[in-house]
């Protein structure tokens, strides 16, 4: 009876090992990203070779705002008695930006519980937290070529950004005002553009709130079949231009800067 009572754990663990150590799990992100401030989904799926049971699974679901540098984790653990399982959860980041959601701790226990088998087999996933919806941006109707403060406008329909010599009568006031930069309409047919221009300092607070506006903006300009061009000032002082003319270019805009953190800003840039 003794040499069966210690021979037991040792019958368990080299019975569970082989499964232990190949354990497979799977992180699952929305396609189509989530939202700063509000729930994303996160679905992760756990699956034992030949579907042998193990006693339990245990794994840290850790998340890390690339953009922010914010990082949460939550711990799981529960049973995998039919080799397969999948577990939902959520998080909810404060900022803008690419988040990485990974496995971490990732083991599998022996059919009597007692040995943790870690697997290096963990997975990860990223998703891209969008700005929140900056509502009041008043676009709605407005076309970037339109009429504008100082009367009609020349006859064509674009907007570009303010060159020294240009006629002060086609200054596009309004816009000019909403993106805190000279706008004047040009000559010419053809599908309407404008320029967004926005920079990556302030407080962290401020920050999230321009980039909530300049997705707004961005988005709105888009449903209107308004191609534009994005002017990005990072910390340094240097620009970066962006064409923006879909919604994936809209994405892939905001992956670009949500996947590092922003420079920190020189003081001598600092206006």
């Amino acid at each position: 009876m003794l040499v069966l009572t210690l021979l037991l754990p040792l019958f368990s663990l080299a019975l569970s090992l082989p499964t232990a150590l190949l354990l497979q799990g799977e992180v699952l992100l929305p396609p189509e990203g989530g939202r700063r401030g509000a729930a994303c989904p996160v679905r992760v799926h756990l699956k034992a070779p030949w579907g042998l049971p193990l006693s339990r699974v245990a794994f840290q679901l850790e998340y890390q705002n690339l953009f922010s540098g914010q990082k949460g984790r939550e711990s799981h653990s529960f049973p995998l008695a039919g080799g397969e399982e999948w577990v939902e959860s959520a998080f909810t980041s404060r900022s803008f930006g690419v988040v990485q959601c990974r496995l971490r701790y990732f083991r599998g226990y022996d059919l009597l519980g007692l040995f943790p088998i870690f697997s290096r087999k963990g997975g990860e996933g990223t998703v891209l937290c969008r700005p929140a919806k900056a509502e009041g941006l008043g676009m709605r109707g407005q076309d970037a070529g339109g009429e504008g403060a100082e009367g009609k406008s020349p006859t064509g329909g674009e907007v570009r950004p303010y060159k020294p010599g240009d006629s002060l009568r086609s200054i596009h006031w309004k816009n000019s005002a909403r993106l805190q930069t000279l706008l004047v309409r040009s000559e010419g047919g053809g599908r309407a553009g404008a320029v967004v221009a926005f920079d990556l300092r302030r407080t962290p607070e401020g920050l999230q709130n321009k980039l909530d506006r300049a997705f707004g903006l961005l988005t709105e300009l888009l449903g209107q079949e308004i191609a534009c061009l994005a002017m990005v000032r990072q910390g340094g002082g240097e620009v970066n231009r962006f064409p923006v003319e879909n919604k994936e270019d809209l994405q892939k805009l905001f992956w670009t800067l949500g996947e590092k953190k922003p420079a920190p800003a020189d003081r001598k840039s600092v206006v």
